[in-house]
């Protein structure tokens, strides 16, 4: 893919947040990899938990740039209430209908939740979240799927598995 004029063009990667430092890790190393790549101004956000939450890291992205545009990626494998809601509702885009909620959700989605380890802890909601201030263009894309990239690496780690 040829990048038009990258100078306006910002890419922001959305993963969730953890309280681990693992998960920040990866997401920034990820980023690191990827701006050796591109000329796009790049950029990390989290849903939840972690620093900077989605609003700021747009704002850390645009500043002092002539960025018009930000393509957001949800770094993650799936869609779920986070990728067509929280996100969405985040970046000021309309939300897609969501599938019929489980037996335990509330209509707001999951809220407190056991992980099996110790501890629970509360989801964002649309209510409580801080929504971007950017006046230009946001493209929203589709989480990662079942791509045939993610097979390749589920392949590389079965064969290596000891």
């Amino acid at each position: 893919m040829v990048e038009n004029d990258s100078s306006k063009t910002g890419v922001l990667l959305i993963s969730h947040g953890s309280r681990l430092p693992y998960g920040k890790e990866v997401i920034n190393t990820l980023a690191d990899m990827y701006r050796k790549t591109t000329d796009y101004k790049v950029g990390v956000g989290y849903m939840e938990i972690a620093q900077p939450d989605i609003a700021t890291a747009i704002d850390n992205l645009v500043e002092g740039t002539e960025i018009n545009k930000i393509i957001a990626v949800p770094v993650f494998l799936a869609h779920g209430v986070h990728t067509k809601r929280d996100i969405p509702t985040i970046l000021r885009l309309p939300v897609e209908e969501i599938d019929k909620p489980e037996k335990n959700s509330n209509k707001e989605g999951h809220n407190h939740h056991n992980h099996g380890h110790g501890h629970s802890h509360k989801h964002s909601h649309s209510h409580d979240i801080k929504k971007v201030n950017f006046d230009g263009k946001i493209v929203y894309t589709e989480p990662l799927g079942a791509d045939s990239l993610i097979l390749e690496i589920i392949k590389n780690r079965v064969n290596t598995a000891e």
